[in-house]
């Protein structure tokens, strides 16, 4: 309860579902569109702000790895970001990217693995 978490979706309906879920569970949430937007919210919060960033990888203006890669490298985000993502990714990708993503949720989100995931993170 209290997890601050950064939902990155440039859907507008999975960034209402996801929200939604992630209201019922207990965080507080804030949403960018884009990776573009989540590194302004980042610089304009701070590097510990955030709890979690739920980063969709297939966005337009700047992928989830680029953003992701961003808010690691340069910003030295400190809380892990879990990729979102609807398309079975490469293991070639998932290793090349492992050091700014933490983990993969797949969408569609099926609610009762959502919820019971982060209720056991906000443990």
């Amino acid at each position: 309860r209290g997890m601050r978490v950064l939902l990155v979706e440039d859907n507008e309906i999975n960034r209402e579902i996801a929200m939604s879920l992630l209201a019922e569970s207990g965080f507080s949430t804030e949403s960018a569109e884009d990776g573009l937007v989540a590194i302004e919210l980042c610089q304009s919060r701070g590097a510990d702000y955030y709890d979690l960033v739920l980063m969709d990888i297939h966005m337009p203006r700047m992928n989830g790895y680029d953003a992701a890669r961003v808010l690691k490298e340069e910003l030295r985000l400190a809380c892990p970001i879990l990729a979102v993502t609807a398309t079975s990714e490469t293991t070639d990708i998932l290793e090349s990217n492992k050091d700014v993503i933490a983990g993969y949720i797949l969408k569609p989100y099926d609610p009762a693995v959502f919820k019971s995931l982060f209720r056991a993170a906000a443990r």
